[in-house]
C-alpha cells in the first residue's frame, strides 16, 4: 500500500512539473519503471482524492488546475485539524459531505457545482468564480437547537467576509446574505439521521459564496438578483485570499457550533438583519400574504404582523419571504 501511495504521489508531482501538458501513460510507466496498469490505478486513486486529471486517448494525462481560487496546501496549513476534500467540479458539496459519515468534522470544497441545491428544493446556481463548501459536523447541541446552525452560519460568513474582504453583508432571514440589495451567499443545512437511534448522526452546512464570478457569467434569469464580492477574478484585491476567507468562515462556524445552545450569535444575527422593521411577502404553500417583520425571537424565528392585525412566529421549514420594495 505504501508503495502504491508513493507511486501516486510521484505521478502527481511529475504531472505538476509539466503543467498544461499531456503526458502519455507509457512515458509515466517508463519514468517510474512500473506497468501501464499501475499508472492507470494510481491516476484513478488521485482522481478519487479530488485531483482533476484529464485523460485523452493517444495523448495521455494532464493535471488541471484544481481551483483558480483555492490552494489546498494553504488550506491544510490554515485548517490542520480538518480533512479537506477539494474538487474542481462536484454535483453538490452537500451530497458528497453527507457520504463522509464518521469522518466528520470534514470540509468539502468545489470551484463549481453541477447540481447545487437551495432551500425548498430550489436550484442553487453555482458557476466558476464562487466558493462552494460544505462542513460536516458531529452535532454537539440538543436536537431542538440544531436548526439554529443555519442562522449561526450566516453570521459566521458575514463576519468572515467583513474580516477578510472589508465588505459588510446583511442577512435576509433565514439563510441568505446580501451585499447591497443583491444576494451574495446562500446557506443550506441538512441533517443525517441515524436510522437505529432516530438521532442526528451529522449536520452538513452547505455555503455558497459568490466570490469572484463576473456579473455577466450569471444566467440572465438571476443576473438582476445576485452579485459577487468581486466582479471577476481580475478585480480581487491583492490582499484578499479566498483560502483565508474559507479558513475564517470555518473557524467562526466551528466556534459558534460549539456554543450553539448559548445562542451567542443571535445579537449579531439581529443586528445584520435586513428584514426587521420591513414589509415582506410571506410565501407558504402557494399562498402569499403581506406582513411587517417585528423581530427575531430567541430561536431565530421570525415574528411578523399581518395586515389584518394578527401576529405570528414563522418557522423556516416551508416558508419563504420576499422583501417588498
Amino acid at each position: 500500500m505504501l508503495m502504491f501511495m508513493n507511486t501516486a504521489s510521484t505521478i502527481l508531482a511529475y504531472l505538476g512539473e509539466h503543467p498544461d501538458t499531456y503526458v502519455s501513460g507509457q512515458t509515466l510507466a517508463d519514468e517510474l519503471k512500473i506497468s501501464r496498469s499501475a499508472v492507470w490505478k494510481a491516476v484513478e486513486h488521485l482522481r478519487d482524492e479530488g485531483h482533476l486529471i484529464d485523460a485523452i486517448t493517444n495523448k495521455g494525462y494532464c493535471l488541471m488546475r484544481t481551483s483558480e481560487l483555492l490552494d489546498k496546501k494553504k488550506l491544510e496549513l490554515l485548517l490542520p485539524f480538518l480533512p479537506i476534500h477539494l474538487f474542481d467540479t462536484l454535483d453538490s458539496t452537500n451530497s458528497y459531505a453527507k457520504q463522509l459519515g464518521n469522518e466528520a468534522p470534514a470540509l468539502v470544497l468545489a470551484s463549481s457545482q453541477s447540481g447545487g441545491r437551495g432551500r425548498l428544493g430550489r436550484t442553487f446556481v453555482s458557476p466558476k468564480g464562487g466558493i462552494y463548501l460544505s462542513l460536516a459536523l458531529h452535532p454537539t447541541c440538543k436536537m431542538e437547537d440544531a436548526p439554529l446552525i443555519t442562522s449561526a452560519a450566516s453570521v459566521a460568513v458575514a463576519e468572515a467576509i467583513e474580516e477578510v474582504c472589508s465588505l459588510s453583508c446583511g442577512i435576509k432571514w433565514v439563510n441568505d446574505l446580501f451585499l447591497g440589495n443583491k444576494k451574495v451567499c446562500g446557506i443550506l443545512t441538512e441533517g443525517v439521521l441515524d436510522v437505529e437511534t432516530g438521532s442526528l448522526s451529522s449536520l452538513v452546512v452547505g455555503i455558497g459564496i459568490n466570490f469572484a464570478t463576473a456579473q455577466k457569467a450569471f444566467e440572465s434569469s438571476v443576473r438582476n438578483l445576485v452579485t459577487s464580492l468581486y466582479d471577476g477574478q481580475e478585480n480581487i484585491p491583492d490582499h484578499v485570499d479566498a483560502s483565508v476567507l474559507v479558513s475564517s468562515v470555518v473557524k467562526k462556524l466551528l466556534a459558534y457550533h460549539e456554543t450553539l445552545s448559548d445562542h451567542s450569535f443571535l445579537p449579531e444575527y439581529r443586528r445584520r438583519s435586513i428584514v426587521v422593521g420591513k414589509q415582506v411577502m410571506v410565501i407558504q404553500q402557494r399562498k402569499q400574504e403581506q406582513a411587517l417583520v417585528l423581530g427575531i425571537d430567541d430561536q431565530a424565528h421570525l415574528q411578523v404582523r399581518f395586515k389584518d392585525g394578527r401576529e405570528e412566529t414563522l418557522f423556516s421549514g416551508e416558508i419563504s419571504i420576499r422583501l417588498e420594495v
